[in-house]
């Protein structure tokens, strides 16, 4: 039987850690506090700005933050950790654990005990507290843990996105993370979280576009609150590297929608809710989350150029009319980016942009409701894209009978999950295939 921890402790911990692993009794079933994943780019506090310098690699601990002499922080109590596949459209986790409950908001926790030998259940929950699976079959378990698991799936994607993001299982007792990305052996950027002691912390996305060719890897640890290492750094692997080439025959440039992620926890680091994974030509993603027309044209030199792709697809609008900016405004962005593909000798593909729900959007509670006429500039967007030489619609594929976007598509009312996200790389690889055949 396991013995569990000292109330009082076990309650500063979940408080340190609140949100991404929450002690609570059988009996409560509210869902704890959480941040949508999906927008965290807009967060500016997320992150501390990368290091300016490069180190050699073996000289890390030399560098940043942490003192080259600072030894690895011993935990007192026994820890247990549970690794397991995302299931879909699962909001949370629910690992029950000698008469106890424990909530995690990625697809791994790890949890203090006495008796590392105890039994346990994982089930997957939605966002209404419905179970959607349970008695998970668990990928790994690991006792003691001296590094954090990344969670990343570079090595399941055909090209590496322009702009990562960086995921693990959050390291119990953790007060931040320091995030560090190396390229040939060499550090090129350190990160550091802030501590979120009422927000979940197992993501972190880089604004800072990955263009130079090489091989890459990224790495975590866990500080704590005194900028000690509570652990070692992760281990390199298949999943956690990648390797950057140019000249990339098809490229998508967009926002949240084309750089991925679902179900409000799940960030564009895994494939199940990015569209590429359902198109079955490559395609490089060259997504951003947040963006609006305006700030896409704005990067497309710095972003699409590099890679001289010879189609390249664009998806964009919605952060537009979501946000009071309007159709005509919208659709001269996208007129400029089009210039700028036909200047550049890039055959410009226009996704029509997805639609919202303002009723799920309200009752999910995690976004602002966008305003009562954008309808109105989604329309005017999407009849100029129909107006252009080459364009797929997707927009009616995901659109109900009252023009919203259809609620079984998408738990956030923005966010295409799964299933969404399939429609539009099936629609993506219809297009290429037709494409290619004709070439």
């Amino acid at each position: 039987m396991l013995k569990v921890l000292p109330i009082v402790f076990l309650a500063a911990l979940c408080f340190a850690n609140f949100g991404f692993m929450t002690f609570k009794t059988s009996t409560e079933s509210e869902l704890p506090a959480l941040r949508n994943h999906l927008t965290q780019e807009k967060n500016a506090s997320a992150q501390a700005a990368p290091a300016n310098e490069v180190f050699d690699f073996e000289d890390t601990t030399g560098g940043g933050q942490v003192a080259s002499d600072a030894q690895i922080v011993q935990r007192e109590q026994n820890i247990l950790r549970l690794y397991w596949d995302i299931v879909p459209n699962a909001v949370k986790y629910e690992i029950f654990i000698g008469g106890n409950t424990f909530v995690a908001f990625t697809n791994g926790i790890e949890i203090p005990v006495d008796d590392i030998n105890a039994n346990f259940q994982v089930n997957a929950v939605s966002i209404d507290g419905t179970t959607l699976q349970n008695k998970l079959p668990i990928v790994a378990i690991d006792t003691n843990p001296t590094t954090p698991r990344t969670t990343t799936e570079f090595d399941k994607m055909n090209y590496p996105p322009i702009y990562p993001v960086y995921s693990w299982i959050p390291t119990a007792g953790a007060d931040h993370y320091e995030i560090e990305l190396i390229r040939d052996g060499k550090i090129i950027r350190r990160y550091f979280t802030n501590p979120q002691p009422h927000e979940d912390d197992f993501d972190l996305y880089d604004k800072t576009p990955v263009l130079d060719e090489g091989e890459y890897f990224w790495r975590v640890r866990a500080l704590t609150k005194d900028n000690q290492p509570l652990t070692d750094w992760s281990t390199k692997d298949d999943s956690n590297s990648f390797v950057v080439t140019h000249k990339i025959r098809f490229c998508a440039l967009g926002d949240s929608i084309t750089h991925g992620g679902g179900s409000i926890s799940v960030p564009p680091s895994t494939v199940l809710y990015n569209w590429e994974t359902y198109c079955a030509i490559p395609v490089k993603n060259l997504g951003h989350s947040g963006d609006t027309t305006a700030e896409l044209l704005a990067r497309f030199d710095n972003d699409v150029l590099p890679f001289r792709p010879e189609v390249l697809f664009i998806m964009a609008g919605v952060n537009d009319y979501r946000s009071h900016i309007v159709g005509w405004e919208s659709v001269g962005n996208l007129e400029a980016i089009r210039d700028k593909c036909t200047a550049n000798g890039i055959k410009p593909v226009f996704l029509t942009p997805t639609p919202l729900n303002p009723d799920q959007i309200q009752k999910i509670g995690f976004l602002e409701l966008p305003p009562e006429d954008w309808q109105e500039h989604q329309k005017f967007i999407c009849d100029w894209i129909r107006e252009q030489e080459n364009f797929i619609d997707v927009n009616e594929k995901l659109t109900d009978v009252e023009g919203n976007l259809i609620v079984a598509l998408s738990i956030d009312g923005l966010h295409p999950d799964a299933e969404g996200k399939k429609i539009i790389g099936e629609a993506v690889a219809a297009w290429l295939d037709k494409y290619l055949n004709l070439k």
